[in-house]
């Protein structure tokens, strides 16, 4: 009679979950650091020492600081768009589905501010950086300008849906700017701004081309 064979998933060498680990204590301790204190304020010394870590082990795992907020940043708002996309496949009507991805963007924004700067504000004088940025960009920014296409007559021109496109982006960026780092000075309180950036969205996709 013959034994069943048992099949074993192997396990990957302990180094390899230690440095697992590692990173991701360094990825935590940063993303906390960082929306407390500022990208500017937090050093990587800083960062070694909330992860309990050497900084010669972080920079293993992260060269230099544009390393790590390139994967904080990427790593923040794909979470970002993944819940996204998931919500907005349940509304049905393209003019609704562009204020909600500008009401989430915005509260995104507001409970994110520092990583908000970080991902869209704060210039990067390195290249790899800014195609990053770009990049994280790309599929929200692609899925505006497709409902948007949908909301519009057919046979819109591509430079209407495009100067309409930044038209939606310009509001959803000057309202984030003007709630985080104008407050006062603007007067709109969070609710009011939700509210004026649904209503400028749903005047730019039903004006008359």
């Amino acid at each position: 009679m013959q034994r069943a064979s048992t099949k074993t998933t192997a396990k990957p060498p302990a180094r390899f979950q230690a440095g697992a680990e590692l990173r991701a204590r360094i990825i935590d301790a940063a993303a906390h650091l960082f929306a407390e204190s500022g990208y500017e304020q937090v050093s990587l010394r800083r960062i070694a020492e909330e992860a309990g870590c050497s900084q010669m082990a972080m920079y293993r795992h992260f060269p230099d600081k544009d390393a790590l907020i390139r994967h904080l940043c990427a790593e923040l708002y794909a979470r970002f768009t993944s819940r996204l996309q998931s919500l907005l496949a349940r509304i049905p009507e393209p003019g609704a589905r562009l204020e909600e991805l500008a009401r989430q963007f915005l509260e995104f924004a507001l409970r994110h501010p520092n990583h908000y700067r970080l991902t869209f504000v704060t210039p990067y004088p390195n290249a790899k950086a800014r195609e990053a940025r770009e990049s994280i960009a790309g599929n929200p920014t692609d899925f505006l300008r497709e409902n948007l296409r949908q909301m519009l007559p057919t046979g819109t021109s591509a430079g209407e849906v495009e100067t309409r496109l930044h038209q939606i982006l310009a509001c959803m960026h000057g309202m984030t700017i003007m709630l985080i780092a104008h407050p006062r000075s603007y007067g709109p309180t969070r609710e009011a701004g939700l509210r004026e950036l649904r209503a400028l969205v749903r005047e730019i996709y039903s004006r008359p081309v």
